[in-house]
């Protein structure tokens, strides 16, 4: 590989262009990339005593790396400190990373706090006592929270969870390494003769017939007696406890659910369906009270006197958007539907189409996001004398409780719910934390009690939405973003990123700020280059940015050979992360190819709802603002190279059968035949236990990024948007990527490239899933998108053959 970087030094010698001159700093590279430090969640205690910090070692220093994307969980090491300041005075953590501690709500009191101890293949729930610095390790597997809470406390000394069977870890640990563990088994159960290897997963009416998963349990655990006791078993994944303590509210996953073939299909439909049941914590009596609805997620809102639980649900075969009801259920679980006369329910999307109801409640009347008859968006409160409205200002407005009535929180402050709408307080509520204990829905329908107890946050100054004094502490800095606020209103915990890509938290108090868990300082010394806008008018004529990294140390008037990464539907606003200093995107990292001496462009290239397919005119669409970069000086815009992942891996596929223009392609994890999208990646091939997404592959397609339709409909169309069917038009070098845990996309585009022979590579990955996690992988995957730019687009500072080297180093990429 290197012996190619040599041979086009030598020949580019001969080309007469000058050198680039000396860097103010060294280049980033794929060692500080895969070495990076990092922070993860932040937590103030309800009583305003402690901070909690998860710090995250270098990435490369992990004791495993078979949690794949999950990996961060090794590398986390648990710091609580005083809130006044000093250094923390619990501290846990492992020197060889293969244990990592993360940690979990606070206790209502702020006196005790979950943490989880992880392993490559096991978790452990344990209570830290934080006047003690003691921790009681107990033989409970958390389920992770993600789709919904699953760990809460019902008291100052009960906690309420769910507990998978031991040493069964959450999916999103085993997603990785157990898949490679069953096929290992399947294969010694070939080898040896005396049992099957198969793995059976049927559709139809016997869908339900397939392998299924152990359930859960719903437990109490007294923490201070370590008694625990069993309240009810089922697959759950989301928990809300009434506000009284009295009852639990839990969704679970129940039937297989096929897509119906009569309506268009999206990612996120649900592939079970979700049942609810009422638990009475005291007595254990459990209720399942809307037995024929599917449910939605990210809606279980109790009352605040605990009377009543606010869900939405569709009849089994209905559609939420067209048949969903919002639904008022009693403790006692006699369940009636909300009434809303005239006007419909208001259905959010998430990106990957979940249906989100939005919901609260005004005391104990529910209050829900309606359209009205007119079409209008707004917040409705029916079944109260004149059903009230209130517009919807902000589409990420929410509900809060002040006073014991709703009030709206928006971007600018908090606004009186009905009345004269007036603004009664200026500024942002901030909570304890980031702490994502109520997964997804916490984005969605926070708990309006608990939003009411925040912080606000105007500038610098703090204080306490139900009244109080103001605090103002020292000013904040451009590079810092908010996390947590002091319950009581007297600090600030900050998230910092500086230009020069080191970070860390800062603790702001009225009397000074405080430094803390900083990382990357390495990288102070790193000249992460220059990014530069590109504006430029998009399809319909407006007005777009694309976005330019120029390499470290250009020349002043050079034109550096660019690499364009692709991604249709994507336009940045501003500068993309993954262009700026602190980076840490893994994958095809564009600041890696720029410190490299490549000049890397992000394009702009949105799309229209009901537009023309991703792929079409897509060459002419990059290569415009390729040209305006050129004339702007930029770049030479003869020496083009393209790169994408995923749908980015397929819109260069498809652009690069649209122009001859492209010196090379580099395209990882994208589907160049569209009809693969319906195929189960490797881990639910082996564990159909787990469920069978092919609804989710298949909506993908239909209505998801790829948008063809359905497939049974209109095949065609699958193979007229599928690059590999227009092989003969793909002329340009191209390294296509893939890895085993990911659904195979590239071996029949590289076979029909080969028996073309065209120059293409096929380089796939094991052990790795849509993105990669090994640190050998990544430095190895960089390796090779380097020297095939270096072979087919040329290398980027060619050697001045009037001051030629003693001779070529092939250990420096420069040379």
């Amino acid at each position: 590989m290197r012996s190619s970087l040599l041979a086009l030094a030598v020949a580019a010698s001969l080309a007469g262009v000058c050198p680039a001159s000396a860097q103010s700093g060294r280049p980033f590279t794929v060692d500080d990339l895969v070495g990076h430090e990092d922070t993860g969640t932040v937590r103030v205690s309800p009583d305003g005593r402690w901070i909690s910090v998860e710090r995250q070692a270098a990435y490369d220093q992990a004791g495993s790396y078979a949690l794949s994307t999950a990996v961060n969980w090794l590398l986390s090491e648990l710091e609580v400190r005083p809130a006044a300041g000093g250094e923390p005075t619990v501290r846990l953590a492992s020197s060889g990373h293969d244990v990592g501690y993360v940690s979990g709500p606070f206790s209502p009191d702020g006196a005790r706090m979950v943490v989880f101890r992880v392993t490559e293949n096991s978790v452990r729930l344990g209570v830290l006592t934080l006047d003690t610095g003691a921790v009681d390790w107990h033989p409970f597997t958390p389920e992770w929270i993600q789709f919904g809470r699953t760990v809460a406390w019902r008291s100052p000394t009960e906690l309420v969870f769910v507990a998978r069977p031991t040493d069964d870890p959450p999916v999103a640990m085993r997603v990785g390494y157990q898949a490679q563990a069953r096929i290992e088994r399947l294969w010694r159960t070939a080898a040896s003769g005396h049992g099957a290897s198969s793995v059976y997963i049927p559709s139809g009416r016997q869908r339900d017939s397939r392998s299924q998963a152990l359930a859960s349990n719903l437990v109490a655990l007294d923490v201070a007696s370590g008694r625990s006791r069993v309240l009810a078993s089922g697959e759950w994944f989301d928990l809300r406890l009434s506000p009284d303590g009295g009852h639990a509210a839990l969704i679970e996953d129940a039937e297989d659910l096929q897509p119906s073939p009569g309506r268009p299909l999206r990612v996120g439909d649900p592939l079970r369906r979700r049942r609810l049941t009422l638990i009475d914590l005291e007595t254990g009596a459990t209720r399942q009270p809307l037995p024929d609805e599917d449910l939605a997620m990210y809606l279980l809102s109790w009352s605040p006197d605990s009377a009543r639980l606010l869900v939405f649900g569709r009849p089994l075969g209905g559609d939420f958007d067209q048949d969903g009801r919002y639904w008022l259920v009693p403790a006692d679980g006699r369940a009636r539907p909300l009434v809303m006369g005239e006007d419909a329910p208001w259905i959010e999307r998430t990106w990957d189409g979940v249906a989100v109801p939005l919901a609260s409640w005004d005391g104990p009347q529910p209050v829900v996001q309606a359209r009205s008859p007119a079409g209008a968006r707004v917040w409705l409160r029916p079944e109260a004398a004149g059903d009230l409205r209130v517009p919807v200002v902000e589409p990420a407005e929410r509900l809060v409780s002040l006073h014991g009535r709703a009030a709206i929180q928006r971007s600018d402050g908090v606004y009186r719910f009905g009345g004269d709408g007036a603004r009664l307080v200026a500024g942002r509520l901030w909570g304890q934390g980031a702490s994502g204990d109520g997964g997804n829905p916490e984005r969605w329908n926070p708990s309006a009690l608990e939003a009411g107890s925040h912080t606000v946050v105007e500038g610098a100054c703090l204080s306490r939405l139900a009244g109080g004094g103001q605090t103002c502490v020292t000013p904040l800095q451009p590079d810092e973003r908010i996390l947590a606020a002091g319950p009581d209103a007297s600090f600030l915990v900050t998230h910092y990123l500086t230009d020069r890509g080191d970070s860390g938290l800062r603790v702001h108090r009225s009397g000074g700020v405080e430094a803390i868990a900083p990382a990357n300082a390495g990288w102070r010394d790193i000249d992460w280059g220059r990014i530069v806008p590109v504006p430029h008018p998009g399809p319909d004529g407006q007005s777009l940015t694309s976005w330019l990294l120029q390499p470290p140390g250009l020349p002043e008037g050079a034109r550096p050979p660019v690499v364009v990464v692709v991604y249709p539907g994507s336009a940045p606003r501003s500068a993309p992360a993954a262009l700026s200093p602190g980076t840490t995107q893994l994958q095809n990292n564009p600041v890696v190819l720029a410190g490299a001496g490549y000049a890397v462009l992000v394009v702009s290239l949105p799309l229209k709802p009901g537009g023309p397919p991703a792929a079409e005119g897509l060459a002419d669409r990059i290569l415009a603002i390729v040209d305006e970069a050129g004339r702007r000086g930029l770049i030479d815009a003869d020496r083009v190279a393209l790169i994408g992942h995923s749908f980015g891996g397929y819109g260069v596929l498809s652009a690069a059968t649209q122009s001859d223009r492209f010196r090379a392609v580099i395209a990882s994890n994208g589907y160049a035949d569209l009809s693969r999208s319906m195929e189960l990646p490797a881990f639910y091939r082996v564990a159909p236990d787990e469920g069978v997404p092919v609804g989710q592959m298949a909506g993908w397609g239909e209505t998801g990024q790829g948008s063809i339709g359905f497939f049974a409909q209109r095949p065609e169309a699958y193979v007229e948007a599928s690059p590999l069917y227009r092989v003969d038009d793909l002329r340009a070098p191209v390294l296509l990527i893939e890895s085993d845990l990911d659904t195979a996309r590239m071996g029949s585009l590289f076979g029909a490239l080969y028996r073309l022979d065209r120059e293409a590579a096929l380089l796939t990955y094991f052990g790795e899933g849509h993105t990669y996690a090994s640190p050998g992988n990544l430095r190895d995957l960089h390796d090779r998108i380097l020297d095939w730019l270096a072979r087919y687009l040329g290398p980027p500072t060619p050697l001045d053959p009037l001051s030629p080297v003693p001779g070529p180093g092939l250990q420096d990429r420069q040379q």
